[in-house]
């Protein structure tokens, strides 16, 4: 009791704790509660959602007020199945809880929010127990949930699914693919085994944490696999005699013509899995035996719940540099890197970091691939005429503060970028070159002065993306000599670290990803030297001796930091030898 007291006594205000870290000013709060009355939101939810906190330190200090320690995750990787199962999954997802200890009388649960005290009474009502809390990050909490109550059930589904198409294909043996008609073929993606299939595909992608999903058809068969991590994983082998089923059942929910097969299609749907809401980008193309079929898994809200500048992946020398270039008042900052290397979601982040009620922000995508509240999202048309140059030169009427463009593709979506970076606006934008030099060459290749560029450009950045080490299977291993070789230039420690392979990462040794960044502040050097037209490589040169880190030397310190492995960092950026 007398600890009780002296607790409370000692109670400061979430607003208090982080204006004495120097976390946020008192505008900063002022703003925040000012905020907080009209949308009658917390506080800690609030300044999230402005940018000014993010939400590993936000977490720190509700720990620190309430006295709890974060679940780390290792902690999480380490939770016992009967333990979790103890709560409901549907009262674990809707609460954003799960169980993480048991005692006789009493269930501790993790939380991203402990004053939410009505999902604690909602624990305590469904079990009968006594609740205490941890503090633990919400994607840290969701990942957990989808380990331990979707993928068994997946996994139990996999055998009954089976057995459908089994008696499925005995009913439709001896069908012809050139003269089946367009009503049988719906009646078929309507049988129910085939849409249990077609849900099937798309739960277990969504819950596996894939990018991709591909509908490949072969002479004898149907391949369906998808993409996690960057790597194509065998998903399912459907009978041959399905292939014009699956493929209707895709088109019917994107709303394709499923009469036409023989030039490609695209289209869309969202579906709800697992309490979250996926959009599904969906292309066809013919093939000698029969239509591929690609699907894009797009989270709405994966931006604004799980990323934060802090683990996108800079090193602690980059943060600092891309943070002071987001937050500059006008310019431009160009992000460059091959398809699929995490340029969309690095900018989207950035602006999520840097969005607030007093600025008004407009993207221009194709696709919008993440939805942010507070931003003006608008979808290029190509097959109307609405393209990058016609949709940037409508937003500079709309009085924009900050300017994002999906990619800049031609000479004349280029000049106007770099004129709407001089005139006072704060422009994001990729392009495609092989590193953060280069792509001052590229924009100069296509058609801008190089006094234009020298002027506009605030920061140029290269990122890769590199798969991290599993938590579940990781194991310390002594460097040898080829590893010290590799390593000389970060530093070689004596212990490195791999995935040994376990089921949680199907056997890889690798689970999720981190962004490898190279970032070139255009200095009032290289601003001369961009001037004076010099060659990319005396700007390179230049740019080393004043301790630019290239995308290499970033990869080799994540692998002395345990992230990931010298194999993986040396095949990403193996262009850049």
């Amino acid at each position: 009791m007398n600890e009780e007291r002296v607790r409370h006594r000692n109670w400061q205000p979430l607003g208090q704790l982080l204006l004495k870290r120097g976390v946020l000013t008192e505008e900063q709060l002022a703003a925040a509660l000012e905020r907080q009355r009209q949308a009658r939101q917390r506080l800690g939810k609030v300044l999230v959602d402005m940018g000014v906190v993010n939400e590993p330190i936000l977490l720190e200090c509700l720990a620190f007020q309430f006295d709890k320690p974060l679940m780390t995750d290792e902690e999480f990787a380490n939770l016992e199945p009967e333990v979790v199962r103890v709560l409901p999954e549907e009262t674990a997802r809707q609460n954003l809880v799960i169980a993480v200890e048991r005692a006789a009388r009493q269930i501790v649960v993790a939380t991203a929010d402990p004053l939410n005290v009505l999902a604690l009474d909602e624990v305590r009502r469904i079990t009968g127990l006594e609740v205490d809390f941890r503090i633990a990050t919400s994607a840290g909490i969701l990942a957990a949930i989808q380990r331990h109550y979707s993928a068994p059930a997946l996994e139990a589904a996999d055998e009954a699914l089976r057995q459908d198409l089994g008696l499925l294909v005995m009913a439709e043996t001896g069908q012809d693919d050139a003269v089946i008609d367009i009503k049988q073929l719906r009646t078929q993606a309507d049988d129910p085994p085939v849409v249990k299939l077609v849900n099937y595909v798309l739960s277990r992608a969504a819950t596996d944490g894939a990018s991709d999903i591909h509908v490949e058809p072969y002479d004898d068969r149907t391949l369906i696999r998808y993409r996690i991590d960057g790597l194509l994983y065998d998903l399912l082998d459907v009978p041959r005699q399905l292939h014009l089923a699956v493929v209707s059942r895709l088109k019917i929910i994107s709303r394709l013509d499923i009469a036409e097969r023989r030039l490609p299609q695209d289209g869309s749907f969202t579906s709800r899995i697992n309490d979250t809401e996926i959009d599904f980008r969906v292309s066809t193309l013919p093939m000698i035996h029969g239509e591929k079929i690609v699907l894009r898994l797009l989270l709405k809200e994966a931006v604004a719940q799980h990323y934060t500048l802090e683990v996108l992946g800079f090193d602690q020398d980059q943060l600092p540099l891309f943070r002071d270039a987001i937050r500059r008042p006008w310019g431009m900052i160009l992000m460059t890197g091959p398809t699929g290397s995490g340029k969309s979601t690095t900018l989207h982040t950035a602006l999520k970091a840097i969005k607030s009620p007093r600025k008004n922000i407009v993207t221009v995508e194709d696709p919008v691939e993440y939805r942010q509240a507070g931003i003006q999202q608008v979808q290029v048309k190509t097959e109307i005429g609405f393209d990058f140059a016609r949709s940037l030169r409508a937003i500079l009427r709309q009085d924009p503060d900050i300017i994002m463009i999906g990619e800049i593709r031609d000479a004349e979506t280029a000049q106007i970028a770099v004129r709407a970076a001089l005139t006072g606006h704060l422009l994001f934008s990729t392009l495609h070159a092989n590193d953060a030099v280069s792509t001052i060459t590229r924009l100069v290749n296509l058609g801008v002065e190089p006094f234009l560029v020298a002027s506009a450009l605030n920061l140029t950045a290269a990122q890769r993306l590199v798969r991290r080490i599993c938590v579940h299977c990781k194991e310390p291993y002594p460097s040898g000599p080829d590893d010290q070789v590799v390593m000389a230039e970060v530093g070689c420690p004596e212990v490195l670290y791999r995935g040994r392979g376990c089921r949680r990462c199907r056997n890889t040794g690798f689970a999720g990803r981190i962004a490898l960044f190279e970032l070139l502040r255009i200095s009032s050097d290289i601003r001369g030297m961009i001037l004076s037209e010099h060659s990319t490589d005396r700007i390179e040169k230049h740019a080393l001796d004043m301790g630019l880190i290239t995308l290499r030397q970033s990869g080799l310190r994540k692998v002395a930091q345990g992230v990931t492995t010298v194999e993986e960092v040396l095949a990403v950026v193996a262009d850049q030898e």
